[in-house]
């Protein structure tokens, strides 16, 4: 059974000031919090809840994106602050100290090629999950020692898991056991 702790008034004071909008949940999930903040304050927002003497205890759990790019469907508080923003990164943060979970749903602007700076610096285990993201969703991260693919090849310059890629290819490739051999076929696509 969870304990039920307060949010802490160091988080509610710098939260407050940077006009970040969060949540909680009494009853499903006790102690966790979901903020939603922009993409310039979240790197000095980490750095503040890593140097604070009484948050310094905590962990990056998870990283990683949603494509905000045909929700259309939100209710009229979410539309104001996901309308004009192309993708949502987002970061789950556990205090060791505090016993509880800050979720922050970083927006990030609509342009070209969005990016974010690196909090690989404060927390070693993002590096992984940073390129992992930066990888499947196209984010750039600066400051960051190492940009190496990990799961696609290197001339890649696709995002699989953005609404944009394409999920048929132009050619179909297959072993034909009639021929004992690989065919490649120009795909056809049907529309009924």
């Amino acid at each position: 059974m969870y304990k039920k702790y307060m949010f802490p008034l160091q988080i509610f004071l710098i939260l407050e000031k940077m006009n970040i909008v969060f949540w909680s949940s009494k009853s499903l999930t006790p102690n966790s919090y979901v903020c939603l903040v922009n993409y310039k304050w979240f790197y000095t927002l980490s750095l503040l809840l890593k140097n604070e003497l009484f948050l310094n205890n905590s962990m990056l759990v998870e990283n990683s994106a949603i494509d905000l790019r045909f929700a259309n469907n939100l209710n009229d508080k979410l539309n104001y602050f996901f309308n004009n923003n192309k993708l949502m990164t987002f970061y789950l943060f556990y205090f060791y100290g505090l016993k509880m979970k800050i979720n922050f749903l970083v927006l990030l602007k609509n342009n070209y090629k969005p990016y974010m700076l690196s909090v690989e610096k404060l927390y070693p285990n993002a590096n992984w999950i940073e390129r992992e993201t930066s990888e499947m969703f196209g984010i750039l991260y600066y400051f960051k020692n190492d940009m190496r693919k990990l799961l696609l090849d290197y001339s890649k310059i696709e995002n699989p898991l953005l609404k944009d890629y394409a999920s048929e290819g132009l050619q179909d490739v297959f072993y034909n056991f009639f021929e004992n051999q690989v065919t490649v076929s120009k795909s056809e696509v049907i529309e009924l």
